[in-house]
């Protein structure tokens, strides 16, 4: 099948290009491709070229998402509603990504699919209605909900995922103090790619869970790294301040209609990030 992948030089967006330009063939590229603001070109552009249209690209700062909240709703909305509305259009499948952060986290135990959205911020807010637009005007489409993403390409966003900024600040410090009263799942990219696959090959539409398995505080994720990586400092505990953006205290993902579909092929948080730091770092 002929793909067409929008934000493949991001953080998620480049292992969707490794693992799927291995089985598809795959059309890439940047702005000078295809501007993912200007949907009112997207139509003529996409034609009747592609069987599949995945779209990596989102607004993903959260802080700087509270003073810019029309280009937030602009790329994790309005633009990939336009998309999904024209595969619709065209019959060209379609395969979007959002967050846990659609959650207010008052729920404690891992969130389904068909859980209520409460979100916290705008970030947030931003990806939940992206999520109800994009269904809406297209109910074949894929939205897979991930959490906490790190890989070997850095969010091109932030300029950092969790991993490089604690190894960048552990060459830097003795001490370094993470939050230890948030919880979730840090998910690598390259099995949620691997996961996508799947889902666009046994053709699964809707809201999908696709995160690594178990749970872990930012405290305790950072500590196994300092472990793995046999880092001499200390990792040290603070709550997330009251001062700043609103996030979920627990935003786990259980992949509940992957485990139904015997689908699942996410792993362990803890053998997802050996295997990371050993191809990257060890």
């Amino acid at each position: 099948m002929k793909i067409y992948i929008i934000g493949s030089t991001g953080q998620l967006g480049s292992d969707i290009l490794r693992i799927f330009e291995k089985k598809h063939k795959v059309v890439h590229g940047g702005k000078e491709l295809f501007d993912v603001r200007n949907t009112d070109a997207f139509e003529s552009f996409i034609g009747n070229k592609f069987d599949a249209v995945i779209n990596c690209s989102a607004f993903l700062d959260v802080p700087l998402a509270e003073n810019s909240v029309r280009e937030a709703i602009l790329m994790n909305m309005s633009a990939p509603m336009k998309i999904a509305h024209v595969c619709r259009k065209k019959n060209i499948r379609f395969i979007h990504f959002s967050t846990d952060y659609v959650f207010d986290g008052e729920k404690r135990t891992p969130y389904i699919e068909t859980d209520k959205c409460n979100p916290l911020n705008i970030y947030g807010m931003s990806k939940y209605i992206g999520e109800e637009g994009i269904l809406e005007v297209n109910p074949n489409a894929s939205v897979l909900r991930v959490s906490g993403l790190y890989g070997r390409v850095v969010s091109r966003a932030k300029g950092y995922n969790f991993i490089s900024l604690f190894l960048r600040k552990a060459k830097e410090n003795d001490v370094i103090e993470v939050v230890s009263d948030e919880i979730l799942t840090p998910t690598y990219t390259l099995n949620a790619a691997k996961q996508t696959l799947l889902v666009f090959e046994n053709g699964i539409s809707g809201i999908i869970h696709s995160t690594d398995e178990g749970e872990v505080s930012w405290f305790d994720f950072a500590s196994e790294i300092s472990r793995q990586m046999k880092l001499k400092i200390k990792v040290k505990r603070k709550k997330s301040s009251s001062n700043s953006i609103a996030r979920p205290k627990y935003s786990v993902l259980e992949n509940r209609k992957l485990n139904e579909l015997g689908l699942n092929i996410m792993k362990d948080w803890r053998e997802s990030l050996r295997e990371f730091l050993k191809e990257e770092y060890i």
